[in-house]
């Protein structure tokens, strides 16, 4: 079974522990390293059966640009040690098993559905891919992905808006099966239509420096970033909510998360 990697800081103490609490009711804690980024948490977490990477990292005082570049040089660590390893932010809850439904797929890459960002990329294809849950599969398209995108978060100091870029850049053809579209509305009343599927949606790079890289964005409706669209058949629900303990903790108890 794949490896399970997660990021956190003293920041998310309260959401680190609801994250945990669900990974432990579908028995996949030792499946789990937690990358801990601050000897707080670290201690805080210690009590869990889960394992800790200690990999200390100062947002505030060396900015979260940099950090986007580490999180990307971790990713390659865990591939080379690793091999296929599943990522997760600690606000994208899993309120079922997600590799029930991951199995089935071989592409290189899966990714769950972001929203509009980065925009131009969203203009082009109608879906973005995201960085708070996705899977690499062992490969060496997959191995080389990740060395490109540690340099091209260089330049754009964000590792989803470089994810993007690279699948942009190289002409990425996506093949739209069962599709429909879901409305969004941000807090500043901005609405957009955002291309979905009922199946994973497929596309595939075929001369990515060489390699053939295959590529797979999950099913909205089950990897969910849309608030008002979390039901009952969500797997993976990671709400839009302030980047704080407070809001994102507020909002999943709202969304009958905290239970």
């Amino acid at each position: 079974m794949s490896k399970i990697i997660t990021f956190g800081n003293s920041a998310y103490i309260e959401v680190a522990k609801l994250w945990l609490k669900y990974i432990s009711k579908l028995d996949l804690m030792k499946n789990v390293s937690i990358i801990a980024l601050d000897e707080q948490i670290k201690k805080e977490l210690s009590k869990y059966n889960v394992d800790i990477i200690d990999a200390g990292y100062d947002i505030k005082s060396k900015g979260i640009n940099d950090f986007w570049k580490f999180r990307c040089e971790i990713f390659l660590e865990i591939y080379k040690k690793y091999g296929s390893f599943i990522h997760s932010d600690l606000d994208a809850i899993w309120l079922k098993n997600p590799i029930t439904y991951l199995k089935n797929i071989e592409n290189n890459l899966i990714f769950s559905q972001g929203t509009i960002h980065p925009l131009k990329v969203f203009k082009k294809f109608g879906i973005v891919a995201c960085c708070g849950f996705f899977q690499v599969n062992e490969s060496a398209a997959s191995k080389l992905f990740l060395k490109k995108l540690i340099s091209d978060d260089e330049l754009y100091g964000d590792d989803q808006e470089s994810v993007n870029n690279i699948l942009f850049k190289n002409k990425i053809n996506l093949n739209f099966k069962n599709p429909y579209h879901e409305k969004i509305t941000f807090n500043n009343k901005e609405s957009y239509s955002l291309k979905c599927s009922n199946l994973p949606i497929c596309g595939e790079l075929k001369n990515f420096y060489g390699q053939k890289l295959s590529i797979a964005y999950l099913p909205h409706k089950f990897f969910t970033r849309v608030n008002n669209l979390i039901n009952k058949d969500t797997i993976v629900a990671h709400p839009l909510t302030a980047k704080n303990n407070e809001d994102k903790l507020k909002t999943f108890k709202e969304l009958h998360i905290l239970i």
